[in-house]
């Protein structure tokens, strides 16, 4: 990851940014995130959802600090600079929180050889994985193209960067909060729920989400509810398909993932560049709701 951010600094093309950006730092992102999301699960029984939030709260709140950061640091300094800055932080914090990671038991019987290459047999198992691709597609949608609403409407970048910060907040409160709830419910039930709430915010809200006050309501909704997707969708993979399997599925699952945000974002830009001509957010939120 930083050294996809540090390469990034020294591009002046945009295909050098697809290589640096795109490839080396979402590879990053990949061997990272799926061990550091699954561990919790792996030591905890009763309070699973709720270990599993806290966790992944981490995002939400390093959102919160890097949205307003990065963009103060790039009006006081440059964006390579800022790239810099950020893969000196993330090699720093990275390195730390990555040397706590443990797991009860590794099993070292689990290669390659025997992985279940014929998991997609499994209907279960392929209506999970189109759920995790169409959901991820949308997800990220949002977080990209709500400051270019915001601006589009009169606000000031700042302000989009505040909004953003919100929603943030309420994305680590939600991962946190629907874990919790999930202990007590029941995962399935809990995301079916996140899911709903946040394609209705999207419906019903971002259409009129042109100010401030009804922005940050955008942001609290959505933020918190698709927030708790990203800690009851391993969950309920373990739920489904045993939580021994988990640490190879959610590795399936999250690849899966990353393909449905490779799609998911160029759709939606395509979308706002098609009638419009950059102007057609309405079709946007229908598309991610």
């Amino acid at each position: 990851m930083a050294l996809g951010q540090l390469l990034a600094s020294f591009c002046k093309e945009p295909w050098q940014l697809c290589l640096t950006e795109g490839i080396v730092f979402g590879l990053g992102i990949g061997l990272v995130f799926s061990p550091t999301s699954t561990a919790p699960a792996r030591w905890f029984t009763k309070r699973r959802g709720l270990a599993t939030g806290i966790a992944v709260a981490g995002v939400g709140v390093g959102g919160l600090v890097i949205a307003p950061l990065t963009e103060y640091l790039v009006r006081k300094t440059s964006v390579e600079w800022s790239l810099r800055i950020s893969a000196i932080y993330i090699i720093v914090l990275g390195s730390i929180a990555c040397y706590f990671v443990r797991v009860p038991f590794q099993d070292k019987t689990r290669t390659l050889r025997n992985f279940d290459w014929y998991a997609f047999g499994d209907r279960r198992f392929a209506i999970h994985a189109c759920m995790v691709f169409f959901v991820t597609a949308a997800y990220i949608v949002p977080y990209a193209f709500l400051p270019e609403f915001w601006v589009a409407k009169g606000l000031s970048s700042q302000t989009a960067s505040v909004l953003i910060a919100v929603a943030n907040v309420a994305s680590s409160v939600g991962r946190v909060a629907t874990g919790f709830a999930a202990d007590y419910v029941g995962v399935l039930n809990s995301l079916v729920l996140c899911l709903t709430i946040a394609s209705i915010s999207c419906f019903v809200l971002w259409p009129f989400a042109t100010g401030v006050g009804v922005g940050v309501v955008m942001g609290l909704c959505y933020g918190f509810t698709a927030g708790g997707y990203w800690s009851l969708a391993p969950l309920a993979a373990g739920k489904l398909f045993g939580i021994d399997k988990l640490a190879s599925n959610a590795g399936i699952f999250y690849t899966v993932s990353a393909v449905g945000a490779w799609l998911g974002g160029p759709a939606a830009g395509a979308i706002l560049s098609g009638p419009g001509h950059g102007t057609n957010f309405i079709g946007m939120s229908v598309y991610v709701g």
